[in-house]
């Protein structure tokens, strides 16, 4: 009988092996659906960064464009009195001062954003110039700039719009003419040598 309750004793209990599949069960399941949360919780602050970077750069793109109207309000201050001025004082010669000192302080204070003019006395370059049209053209080295139909203007090293212009292509030499053709076909002394023989034979036929 002492026997029988050890023995049972030993035996596992069977309602402890089915707790213990349940957990191992519930364990995936339950690791998915952290994984899940976590998941989800990665894209809302992703999307929140997302929102956040777009107004922040909305803001810096504002005060920039805040900032360019502010250097521009001189020069359509200077528009109006050239404006006025023309209206008193239309003499050619002044007019075309005005628009001169126009250019010149537009310029200004477009340099001072960080713009700058793209240098056409260098060779081509693909990512600072559009060639509109190539030529040949002796003495003229090849990729050299010939004329500017339109400036280019860079920020730094960006080009924001490429200078359009016309490029000297090098004229390859033209060949020349085939000598062995030449002799073959217009040798005059096979011509003179023919005719030569054609006499004798005929001068021959008259003798007999």
């Amino acid at each position: 009988m002492a026997d029988e309750e050890t023995g049972k004793a030993n035996q596992p209990d069977e309602s402890a092996k089915d707790l213990a599949t349940v957990d191992e069960l519930a364990t995936p399941e339950k690791r998915i659906a952290e994984l899940t949360n976590d998941l989800k919780r990665l894209q809302a602050d992703f999307d929140n960064y997302k929102k956040r970077s777009e107004k922040e750069w909305a803001e810096r793109s504002k005060t920039a464009n805040q900032r360019l109207m502010t250097e521009l309000l001189p020069i359509l201050d200077s528009f109006d009195k050239a404006i006025e001025d023309a209206g008193k004082n239309g003499s050619a010669q002044s007019i075309k001062e005005g628009l001169k000192g126009l250019h010149k302080q537009l310029l200004q204070a477009l340099q001072r954003e960080g713009l700058k003019e793209i240098s056409t006395k260098d060779k081509f370059d693909p990512f600072m110039h559009e060639a509109m049209m190539r030529e040949e053209k002796e003495g003229s080295e090849d990729g050299k700039i010939l004329e500017v139909y339109q400036k280019g203007y860079a920020i730094g090293n960006r080009a924001i719009r490429p200078a359009k212009v016309k490029v000297a292509r090098k004229k390859e030499p033209e060949e020349a003419p085939d000598k062995e053709t030449v002799e073959i076909h217009d040798n005059p002394k096979d011509k003179t040598g023919t005719e030569t023989e054609r006499g004798d034979d005929e001068d021959d036929s008259i003798k007999g």
